[in-house]
């Protein structure tokens, strides 16, 4: 199993199928029993126990907090056991308390006790990355918290990870949470047998095996929608035209062009209005102002977003903009319906990652960890 640098990888399995044993390996909190764990190409059964933890991040669940420390404190753990002053790791805990969203003049001085259960794994959070390693392991973290507060936590560990481009390991139950968070799953079957290791949108698409494929659930459809995104498909082409053009003028153009539609789009080329034929046919004036619950998607947006929007508008489709706003296309349901069939949003999506990977300027295999069975 290889782990490239920069990847957040989540281990996902039933109870007892290793995926802790896995993640507690890989600082030697548990020893292998055979096999080999390079780190950055060395063999991490060669380093000092002590050293290696102390350049790993590792949460858990509810942050596993000092009670008895106050969050400054908690954060600059690692920090004083490596020898830094105290003015450094005080710049570093403010600066790490701004990173999870915390106000260090509010939060530094607190007790774990006098934190919310989101809170505290920000906190958690926090002290993992104190030293800036290369490597964080997460253990369950967002296990103990109610749904709202974990979509919150998720949403601020993709924006972090896209900061810090760290290498990220998550044992997590939630299969859904590791569709969202991860580049790459491993799911494990009892015992320790990895079954499968691959790019979420493949896991859906093509289970390797009836075990897999129980596992991602009877909805693994629906979570498809979820992961492609709409610029998984190609837009059809729309006629468009401002409000200081005419709706006869604009009319002409559609009719010419054998649209059924039109849009209106301010002086940046935005959408503000999408009318029919009929509808154009009846106005003597084009509206500048934005039309109300316009179905509108950018490039981010997924499928299932466009599909539900779809759904509760008046139009046969959604308007896709580019990453600045400006009117790109627009796309059907059947389109979707028709990308999500032929599967081509699963090779769309690992071109999508790749091109996110790029810019780290490093190869993907670099600092990988090898894991045997556990």
């Amino acid at each position: 199993m290889e782990i490239s640098s920069g990847d957040m990888v989540m281990l996902v399995g039933p109870s007892g199928c290793g995926k802790t044993t896995t993640l507690k390996m890989i600082n030697r909190l548990i020893e292998p029993s055979s096999g080999q764990i390079l780190l950055g190409g060395q063999d991490i059964s060669a380093a000092d126990g002590d050293q290696l933890r102390r350049g790993i991040g590792y949460v858990i669940q509810a942050g596993g907090l000092f009670p008895h420390m106050t969050v400054a404190a908690n954060i600059g753990v690692v920090p004083a056991m490596l020898g830094w002053d105290k003015a450094r790791t005080a710049r570093r805990v403010d600066e790490l308390l701004d990173l999870v969203s915390l106000d260090p003049a509010r939060y530094r001085n607190r007790y774990p006790k006098e934190l919310s259960g989101g809170q505290q794994q920000r906190v958690g959070v926090a002290r993992a990355l104190a030293a800036d390693p290369p490597v964080l392991l997460m253990d369950e973290p967002f296990g103990a918290v109610d749904p709202i507060t974990r979509e919150r936590l998720q949403d601020e560990l993709l924006r972090i990870h896209a900061d810090l481009e760290k290498t990220v390991v998550f044992v997590t139950h939630d299969f859904d949470e590791a569709l969202k968070l991860g580049d790459r799953i491993a799911v494990f079957a009892e015992g320790g047998h990895l079954v499968q290791y691959d790019s979420p949108e493949r896991i859906l698409a093509e289970p390797a095996n009836d075990f897999v494929r129980q596992f991602t659930g009877a909805e693994a459809g629906l979570k498809q929608l979820a992961l492609a995104r709409i610029s998984s498909v190609p837009a059809l082409p729309v006629v468009s035209g401002t409000a200081g053009e005419g709706p006869q003028k604009l009319l002409a153009r559609a009719l010419a062009a054998g649209q059924q539609s039109a849009v209106v789009v301010d002086e940046t080329r935005s959408p503000v209005a999408w009318f029919s034929v009929a509808e154009l046919e009846q106005m003597q004036v084009l509206p500048a102002d934005r039309q109300p619950q316009l179905p509108v998607v950018g490039p981010g947006d997924n499928l299932a977003d466009a599909l539900s929007l779809v759904l509760v508008s008046s139009r046969d489709g959604v308007l896709v903009t580019d990453a600045q706003g400006h009117l790109h296309g627009v796309v059907d349901a059947p389109l979707i319906l028709q990308t999500v069939r032929t599967r081509q949003w699963v090779s769309n999506a690992r071109q999508e990652r790749e091109r996110k990977r790029a810019p780290r300027g490093r190869p993907a295999a670099a600092g990988s960890t090898e894991a045997g069975q556990p």
